[in-house]
């Protein structure tokens, strides 16, 4: 998988790790471990704050 957009995590605001890795709207996005991930990845639709995170993350750097 390629970088993560985002060099943070939005839960801890701790550095992405690279086996944290995942998919968002067609961007790899990083969290900090694999829990922070699998919640995430799980239940997208109930973390809104971490979506709008994403979403802000993409707009700020012109990729969508």
């Amino acid at each position: 998988m390629e970088e993560a957009i985002n060099k943070f995590c939005p839960r801890s605001g701790r550095p992405v790790s690279d086996d944290s890795l995942t998919t968002y709207r067609g961007f790899t996005v990083g969290f900090c471990n694999p829990g922070c991930r699998d919640d995430f990845a799980a239940n997208i639709a109930g973390n809104p704050n971490d979506s709008n995170y994403f979403d802000i993350v993409i707009k700020e750097n012109e990729l969508a």
